[in-house]
Protein backbone atom coordinates (compact mmCIF):
# COMPACT_ATOMS: atom_id res chain seq x y z
CA UNK A 1 0.00 0.00 0.00
CA UNK A 2 1.34 3.47 -0.74
CA UNK A 3 0.23 6.81 -0.68
CA UNK A 4 -0.90 9.88 -2.75
CA UNK A 5 1.49 12.95 -2.64
CA UNK A 6 -0.20 16.20 -2.16
CA UNK A 7 1.14 18.99 -4.84
CA UNK A 8 3.40 21.13 -4.05
CA UNK A 9 0.91 23.96 -4.48
CA UNK A 10 -1.52 21.80 -1.71
CA UNK A 11 1.08 21.35 0.48
CA UNK A 12 2.15 24.76 0.71
CA UNK A 13 -1.42 25.22 1.30
CA UNK A 14 -2.14 22.99 3.60
CA UNK A 15 1.34 24.17 5.67
CA UNK A 16 0.08 27.75 5.51
CA UNK A 17 -3.72 26.60 7.10
CA UNK A 18 -1.55 24.64 9.44
CA UNK A 19 0.03 27.29 10.72
CA UNK A 20 -2.66 29.49 10.87
CA UNK A 21 -4.52 27.01 12.83
CA UNK A 22 -2.10 26.66 15.33
CA UNK A 23 -1.58 30.48 15.95
CA UNK A 24 -4.89 31.03 16.15
CA UNK A 25 -5.57 28.84 18.60
CA UNK A 26 -2.54 30.45 20.73
CA UNK A 27 0.88 29.10 19.16
CA UNK A 28 3.15 32.12 18.85
CA UNK A 29 4.44 33.28 15.33
CA UNK A 30 5.39 30.12 13.23
CA UNK A 31 9.09 30.91 12.19
CA UNK A 32 12.55 28.88 12.12
CA UNK A 33 13.76 30.47 14.91
CA UNK A 34 10.59 29.01 17.06
CA UNK A 35 11.25 27.06 20.03
CA UNK A 36 9.38 24.00 18.97
CA UNK A 37 9.64 24.18 15.48
CA UNK A 38 10.68 20.97 14.68
CA UNK A 39 8.11 18.88 16.58
CA UNK A 40 5.50 21.39 14.54
CA UNK A 41 7.02 20.41 11.51
CA UNK A 42 6.68 17.15 12.95
CA UNK A 43 3.09 17.23 13.26
CA UNK A 44 2.68 18.72 10.13
CA UNK A 45 4.13 15.76 8.50
CA UNK A 46 2.23 13.34 10.78
CA UNK A 47 -0.68 15.20 8.93
CA UNK A 48 0.15 15.17 5.97
CA UNK A 49 0.94 11.86 5.63
CA UNK A 50 -2.48 10.89 7.20
CA UNK A 51 -4.15 13.02 4.55
CA UNK A 52 -2.28 11.43 1.56
CA UNK A 53 -2.80 7.73 2.76
CA UNK A 54 -6.76 8.94 2.88
CA UNK A 55 -6.81 10.30 -0.28
CA UNK A 56 -4.81 6.71 -1.98
CA UNK A 57 -7.55 4.38 0.10
CA UNK A 58 -10.44 6.74 -1.45
CA UNK A 59 -8.91 6.48 -5.04
CA UNK A 60 -8.15 2.54 -4.11
CA UNK A 61 -11.63 2.26 -3.16
CA UNK A 62 -13.46 3.80 -6.00
CA UNK A 63 -11.02 2.00 -8.07
CA UNK A 64 -12.40 -1.42 -7.21
CA UNK A 65 -15.78 -0.62 -6.55
CA UNK A 66 -16.55 1.46 -9.86
CA UNK A 67 -18.19 4.07 -8.41
CA UNK A 68 -16.92 8.02 -9.96
CA UNK A 69 -15.34 11.10 -7.55
CA UNK A 70 -18.62 12.69 -8.10
CA UNK A 71 -21.20 9.55 -7.09
CA UNK A 72 -18.98 9.25 -3.49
Amino acid sequence: MTATELSDDNFIKFQDDFYNLLEKYGVSSIDIEHPQFETICNLRNSVVEFIEQELFEEEDYRETDGTTEEEV
